[in-house]
This record gives C-alpha cells, structure tokens and sequence, in this order.
C-alpha cells in the first residue's frame, strides 16, 4: 500500500443510508495496483426554501444543499440552468448575512445570468432612463459608443456605488447607473 493521497479507480460498490450518504467501495490505487475497500460518508442534502426574482417576477422553489453547507450574501450559484446571486438569508425568522443550510429558513436570490443596467441618455440637452441588459461581467468604458434601442451614445461617465467615475471602466456587477450622450450622426 502507497499510504499517499493518489487517483483510485472505483472497482465496484454501493450507495446505502438513510441519514447519510454512504459509498462502500471496492477500488484500486492507480500509482501502485493495491486493492481495498473504503467507505465514505456525506450527509443527506437537504431542500431550503428559496425565491428568485428576474426583473419584476419572483418564483418560489426550493434548492437542494447539504446541511453544513454555507449561505452567504452574494454567493453565486446554478438553480435551475440559471445562474443567481444571493441577496438574503433568513435564519431562524431573521435576515442575516450568512448561515449554514440546516439552520436557513428561507433564501432570497436574483437571477444572474444578464443584470439590468441603468442608462440616462443625454439626447442634447433632454435625458432619457433606459435600461439594458448585460453579462455581470461585460466592461463598460468611458469613452465607448453604445447602441441604446437604435441611438449611438457615448459613454461619458459611469456611476459605481457611492462614486462616479469619469475615465476608466467598470464591470457591468458593479454598475449602478451609465451616463450617456447622443452622437449625431
């Protein structure tokens, strides 16, 4: 036997428990050939409560976890082909900020896989609020010309929590409004 941490390959073997998963195992050391069993166990998951919006609608559901699992605000995680950020945790009737699976009552959690960017066009002299959708990852840079529902406008300055910048870029997650200004053409 190596007594090392390497690659098994999994002879044969079942899946047995009601509390706990557990894997009792046939399996073979890839590095040195030796045979023996294992048995590894993983707690049940178990189904916390959660609603997910995407812009106006929300939909409750539940999500599969395991029990010791951490939920945290702005984790990221996939839910029904869809990618969602955590927004709150209830434990026990109270929002927080973060605990373990077992104890969360319920999760709040917006779709994720395009976000909502805020516009204000500056079509000369009268400003327009639009809205856009975009990759939590898309870069936005001063100085940029976007199409906004058929108009080319420049980006001239981007605000990001509390500051706004006038040169440079930001990604599109931490964006909270984009200011633009038409191009004649």
């Amino acid at each position: 036997m190596c007594n090392e941490e390497t690659a098994h390959e999994i002879l044969g073997g079942r899946v047995v428990g009601k509390k706990q998963l557990v894997l009792k195992s046939s399996v073979r050391c890839c590095e040195c050939g030796h045979v023996h069993a294992v048995e590894l166990a993983e707690e049940m998951p178990i189904e916390v409560p959660i609603v997910v919006s995407w812009m106006e609608e929300s939909t409750k559901s539940r999500i599969t976890l395991n029990p010791s699992e951490e939920v945290k605000i702005d984790d990221e995680l996939y839910f029904n082909d869809h990618r969602i950020l955590i927004t709150s945790v209830e434990v026990g009737g109270v929002r927080r900020n973060r605990g373990k699976a077992k104890d969360v009552t319920n999760i709040w959690a917006k779709q994720f896989d395009k976000i909502r960017i805020k516009i204000s066009l500056d079509r000369h002299g009268k400003v327009y609020s639009k809205d856009i959708l975009a990759v939590p990852e898309e870069e936005f840079i001063i100085g940029d010309v976007v199409d906004i529902e058929g108009t080319n406008a420049a980006i001239t300055s981007i605000r990001i929590g509390t500051h706004t910048i006038h040169r440079g870029s930001a990604i599109a997650r931490d964006i909270v409004r984009v200011y633009t200004k038409a191009i004649r053409r």
